[in-house]
This record gives structure tokens, sequence and C-alpha cells, in this order.
């Protein structure tokens, strides 16, 4: 008989430790991975003009699609594209009229998306000026933010009352400086949007008249970014989309909910939530009107001599159409 048992002990003990290796291996190689780092973006925001900037940050969904973004405020599209223009934003909000005036001589510039519309720009002129009728601007000191829609629609405005703009003294200030100085009587009149022209009716009353310098046409907010940026960063511009489409769709979903929310992060009053609500629509959209838009406020700017350009761009070869078309391609109408 054949003493097998000093092998038994050892080859036990080997097939222990075999096992318990593959266990520990199965154990360790089944850990989920950890997760990616989230990738940073620095968003110029303008309050309501994108909400979904403010919602998404709020409610997660930047995270959720894997971006650490920084939102910033500011007082208008000029001071955001600015940013932009000068390496402090990734993205930027501002009005279609901001692009078309920054991309005459900026041609990195490029839209990502369309994210609202609205008309919210009005001109105030004080009483006690004078002034009780648009006919009544003329030779009076009329601030203005240049190079935003502002100037654009006071254009329009005078124009549609038989003055232009050299019958007016035309003062270039920041947002801010607009309400300040209409409000002290160092200007005769301004072109605000809101919520300032909400602040200036609430300080001063009946001591202004206003208009609305838009009539029914509707200022375009559009999201954009630097063509370098987009190309080097597709990923990030792709889950920025896609971040604000859930922003858009929680808001169309939740209004109650979405108003009380940007009410608190933006320190605004549930009463001029109200007010300004009814002035907006809201949406992720690339839509064909936004050719026409651009290339008419294009060919304005070119006869009233504010660029030394003498030809509309093509402003198809100026939109980012691939972070759209993959966030949410049925927003997509432009045609390409």
């Amino acid at each position: 008989m054949r003493n097998t048992g000093k092998y038994l002990i050892p080859t036990i003990a080997a097939v222990v430790l075999i096992g318990l290796g593959s266990f520990a291996w199965l154990r360790f190689s089944r850990r989920p991975a950890a997760p990616a780092p989230l990738q940073k973006i620095r968003i110029a925001n303008v309050g309501l003009f994108s909400n979904f900037n403010v919602i998404a940050a709020q409610k997660g969904y930047f995270a959720q699609n894997g971006l650490d973004a920084q939102v910033d405020e500011y007082d208008s599209g000029g001071t955001s594209m600015a940013a932009l223009l000068s390496g402090k934003a990734d993205v930027a909000i501002a009005a279609d009229f901001v692009g078309v005036s920054n991309i005459f001589t900026h041609d990195d510039l490029t839209i990502l998306a369309e994210v609202s519309s609205h008309v919210v720009w009005d001109v105030f002129a004080r009483h006690d000026k004078g002034i009780r009728i648009p006919a009544d601007l003329k030779g009076k000191r009329i601030g203005v933010t240049r190079k935003t829609a502002g100037e654009f629609y006071l254009g329009q405005f005078l124009t549609a009352n038989g003055l232009q703009f050299k019958d007016v003294k035309i003062v270039d200030l920041s947002a801010t400086d607009l309400v300040s100085q209409l409000e002290s009587g160092e200007l005769d009149a301004a072109v605000v949007f809101q919520p300032n022209g909400y602040a200036i009716q609430q300080q001063l009353g009946d001591q202004v008249v206003s208009w609305s310098a838009q009539d029914s046409r509707r200022t375009l907010a559009l999201a954009y970014a630097l063509r370098p940026f987009a190309e080097a960063h597709p990923d990030v511009i792709e889950k920025y989309l896609r971040a604000i489409v859930q922003a858009a769709d929680y808001n169309r979903a939740h209004e109650a909910e979405s108003k009380a929310l940007l009410a608190s992060a933006l320190g605004y009053d549930p009463a001029y939530m109200d007010f300004i609500w009814p002035r907006f629509i809201f949406g992720v959209t690339l839509d064909q009107d936004l050719l026409l838009d651009m290339e008419s406020q294009a060919r304005w700017i070119i006869a009233n001599k504010l660029t030394d350009r003498t030809a509309v761009p093509n402003y198809l070869g100026f939109i980012w159409f691939d972070g759209l078309e993959k966030a949410a391609p049925g927003a997509v109408t432009i045609i390409h």
C-alpha cells in the first residue's frame, strides 16, 4: 500500500491557496472603476436669459453629465462676451446682436445654441427733462450700452419715430450705470433690459415714461464659445448642452418650482418673476430664423457704419452643430 498522506496535505494547501487567490482576484476585479474626474467649464451667465445654466447648477445636471461647472453672473451680454473673448469664460450667454457685432472682428466665435427669446428692452425717459412722447427725445442725452442689442433697438426705435442717431446725444454706459445715471438725472433717457427697467419703474414711478424698444421683435439669447475651445473639447460642449437640455425639460415640466428656484438663486422678487415670465420663451434650439435675424442685424450695422466691413458674413459657418445634434438632434432645424 502506497503512502499518500505526505502528498495530501500539501495538495490541499495548494488548492486552498489557489481558491483564495481566485476569490480575491474576482472580488477586486469586480469593483466598480473609480469615476472619471469632472471636467471643468466656466460659464458667463446673464440672469434669466439662460435660466438653464442656473437650473442645471442647482439641480446637479452639470455634475450628472461629468462637468464641474462654474457659473458666474454678468450684468449684460456685452460683459459676458468680453469675459469669453478675454479667456475668463469657456461659454458665454449674450444676445444675437452681440454675436453679430463681435463676429465682424472675431472670426473664432461659434454659436452653440439658442437658449431663449424675449421682449425685454425698453426706452425709459424722464418727465422732468421735458419728454412726453418719443419725438421729445431729439437733442437729449440717451444712455445705451454700445455693441449690445440695446444699440440696435435704439436705432430701430429712433427710425420708427422719425429720428436718427445724429439727432440725439448717445452716452455709452454699462447696464448698471445706465440705471444709476437715469435715476440721478445725469441721463435724459436710457435703453435698458429687464430687470433694470423694472428697477427704474419701482424707483422713479410716474417720474418716467417708457416705450417698448423692440415692439414685437424678439431678441434671441445664444450660448457662445470660441471655436478653438470647441474643437479641443467637443465632449465638454456636448456634456454642457446635454445638461442644459435637461434643465429645459425641468423648466417646462415644473414652471412654479423653476420660478422659485431662479428667484432664490438670482435674488429676484417673486413679484418680478410673475411680471417677467410671460415675456420669455425658453428652449434649447438652433432654428432657421436665427440666420435671418443675424443677417438683418449685420446689414443694419453696415448701413450705420458701425463696422469697416461691407459684406454680411455667412453665419452658417459660425454655428457649432455637432454638440446639439448629439445632445438633442430634434432641436436643430437649420438647414446645413
